[in-house]
């Protein structure tokens, strides 16, 4: 209708008005009637004039019945969804599916693959960080609650989640390797690889999420919950005036979570289980903070290359840096 967009609602960027009037509409099933030939002007003003109209144009504009048709109830979802299974397993799958299209894309982010398992270099570290964001932003916009929000707030989420991306990915990813950090262009990072920058996080990395993860035998659909309980951070700066809809969304993840987590665990063993699995943040979250200081000792010292997409995502906002660099940002995150 013209008004401010509010961000993406049931596939297409509109206001809470429309996306209002476009879920009412759906759920009540109502059938609408123009009494002017289909030709009336639906804009911020005249909007309310001919529903029929309006929402004939919502539909033109990309919204989708079927994404109003599997929304859950959003008064108590977190609620609805902790008792429901089916719908747990249904979320769990979702986040499958989207590190899935992560899989089927790293074959044209890695540029180094030869001689795979080799002693990692500098380089090898820098570039696989960048393939790893990369990564990562394709990641979040296969997930519809991140694309619901407006583009500031997405993006403002990928800078907080960026570096524990980067960690929780490595440790995962390196569960099968003896020692070292199996990194993303298949290079290893040792853990006593002499002059690399990042090799004592690299250790930390192995001691307090590798191993603990081995130990657990963490499967994907936990590896993947863990990612989006990050990510969805309602305390992450810039997100204030969306922090209600975050802290939702995170509810529902870690209700789907602890289903999956009762579904294959034994019931004694399964709070346990739970728990030592959310104990894995705090030690990722001071590992990734320990990882930004790397970065920018790299940087301020020229130490690696540090790109500006890393810079973008992971250094701490910087007008210059912002201004020359947001463009790229916000073309990846929203490429098609």
């Amino acid at each position: 209708c013209g008004d401010r967009a509010t961000g993406k609602h049931y596939g297409a960027i509109s206001c809470d008005g429309c996306k209002g009037f476009f879920r009412r509409t759906v759920r009540k099933r109502h059938a609408y009637v123009c009494r002017f030939e289909h030709a009336c002007v639906v804009d911020k003003d005249h909007r309310n004039t001919c529903r029929r109209c309006r929402f004939d144009q919502c539909l033109r504009s990309g919204m989708k019945r079927e994404a109003v048709q599997n929304e859950r109830d959003t008064i108590v979802p977190h609620q609805a969804s902790c008792t429901d299974s089916a719908y747990s397993e249904a979320y769990i799958a979702t986040l499958l599916k989207a590190e899935q299209a992560t899989h089927l894309l790293r074959a044209s982010v890695i540029t180094r693959t030869a001689d795979a398992r080799r002693t990692a270099t500098t380089c090898d570290v820098t570039d696989s960080m960048h393939q790893q964001l990369v990564l990562m932003v394709e990641w979040a916009k296969n997930l519809t609650q991140f694309l619901e929000l407006p583009m500031n707030a997405q993006i403002a989420l990928l800078r907080n989640f960026s570096a524990q991306h980067l960690v929780i990915c490595a440790g995962f990813r390196s569960m099968g390797v003896q020692d070292a950090i199996w990194l993303t262009n298949d290079s290893c990072l040792h853990r006593d690889t002499p002059a690399i920058p990042d090799v004592k996080v690299a250790a930390r990395i192995l001691d307090h999420l590798t191993q603990p993860m081995r130990c657990l035998h963490m499967d994907e659909s936990e590896y993947v919950s863990m990612k989006a309980v990050a990510l969805f951070d309602p305390l992450a700066k810039g997100v204030e005036s969306y922090s209600t809809a975050i802290e939702r969304t995170r509810q529902q993840v870690l209700c789907a979570f602890e289903n999956h987590v009762t579904k294959v665990s034994p019931y004694r063993e399964m709070p346990q289980r739970l728990a030592n699995l959310l104990l894995l943040l705090p030690p990722m979250l001071a590992i990734a903070r320990d990882l930004v200081e790397d970065v920018q000792l790299c940087k301020l010292f020229g130490l690696a290359n540090v790109d500006s997409l890393m810079q973008e995502l992971m250094l701490p906002e910087d007008t210059e840096t912002i201004n020359s660099t947001k463009t790229e940002c916000v073309s990846i995150s929203h490429r098609e």
